[in-house]
């Protein structure tokens, strides 16, 4: 296998892996902290080092879903002379689930022996 092959493997497999990931760190961000967009889009790069960067029309997309799905709330409040502000919090749903996805899904990679494999 060539570098170039390889390569492009590893890039095909971030993109799937981030595109599971926005859900997450969306919640994470908001778990504790009541954000508008941009104070969100901020929150997630900030907790992933400038690693983890989404769109605004992507983040958009996400939250509506997941208030539909009655796990994101928000609030309007006043814009600063424009129209009305969403500030979006995560429910008490949405941080049971959070919750429970992270007992089954990151806590296994705290574990020693799977750090020992992954170890450089």
């Amino acid at each position: 296998m060539n570098d170039k092959y390889e390569a492009k493997l590893l890039t095909n497999w971030e993109e799937v892996f981030r595109q599971g990931l926005l859900t997450f760190w969306v919640f994470v961000a908001l778990k504790d902290k009541e954000l508008d967009v941009q104070g969100l889009k901020d929150r997630v790069e900030d907790l992933t080092d400038n690693s983890y960067t989404a769109a605004d029309q992507t983040l958009y997309r996400v939250l509506r879903k997941h208030y539909d799905l009655e796990l994101v709330d928000y609030r309007e409040v006043p814009g600063d002379g424009g129209p009305k502000k969403k500030l979006y919090t995560l429910s008490g749903l949405g941080k049971k689930l959070l919750q429970e996805f992270t007992k089954r899904n990151i806590k296994p990679f705290n574990q020693p022996a799977i750090n020992q494999l992954i170890k450089e």
